[in-house]
């Protein structure tokens, strides 16, 4: 779903509260302002994911750019597809990075949306990695177990996501599945925006909050 800037001040007055593991600093308006300061004209597609929101859009020279937004400290990381391997770390590198963590089986790499994706096998398991563009840190894993923190519940059921889902200020929450190590929904944020939810399994945190299409 796309939504320029105007559009999506319009609909929206802000997502909601709570970023994976900590409470949420922005909402999509003030988002949206701190593009425009930085020089992205009409910005697409603005989704908060991995504790950052990201966007797409052209810059004042007519550039096309992806832009990450910190969701801990508005810290602001404009991207060029020629920045790769010149400002940013390039495909070498970031497989390096991958061997590094021990994945030496890589299956597929691309850079999307502002972060690389990558696929990898560890014995007959596949994994999927993302990670942050500039300091390759591992933001999400999934099909391998998600890392929890110290004392957290390894899964938690259905009842106790939608409890922690409700705590957070969703409501209304419905089509929930658990697929690929990650708990799934569909719910109403603190906004009344029907938005879908990637879950974290065994703390309930949200991962991911995306506009419902």
């Amino acid at each position: 779903m796309k939504k320029s800037a105007i559009a999506l001040v319009m609909s929206v007055a802000g997502l909601a509260s709570g970023m994976p593991f900590a409470a949420q600093a922005f909402n999509a308006q003030e988002v949206v302002h701190i593009l425009s300061n930085h020089g992205l004209v009409a910005p697409q597609d603005l989704e908060r994911q991995y504790g950052y929101w990201s966007a797409k859009g052209a810059l004042q020279d007519g550039s096309r750019a992806h832009v990450l937004v910190s969701d801990a400290d508005g810290s602001v990381l404009t991207m060029r597809r020629g920045d790769l391997g010149s400002m940013l770390p390039s495909a070498a590198q970031v497989i390096a990075r991958i061997q590094q963590l021990g994945y030496l089986q890589l299956l597929d790499l691309e850079f999307d949306d502002g972060f690389w994706e990558a696929e990898v096998r560890d014995g007959h398991r596949k994994i999927e990695l993302v990670l942050h563009p500039q300091t390759l840190d591992v933001l999400h894993q999934s099909g391998n177990g998600l890392p929890l923190p110290e004392g957290a519940s390894p899964n938690l059921n259905s009842t106790q996501i939608v409890e922690s889902l409700e705590r957070a200020g969703y409501r209304h929450v419905h089509d929930l599945e658990f697929d690929d190590d990650l708990w799934e929904a569909t719910a109403i944020n603190a906004q009344g925006l029907l938005v879908e939810l990637n879950v974290h399994p065994g703390t309930g945190a949200v991962l991911r909050e995306k506009l419902d299409d």
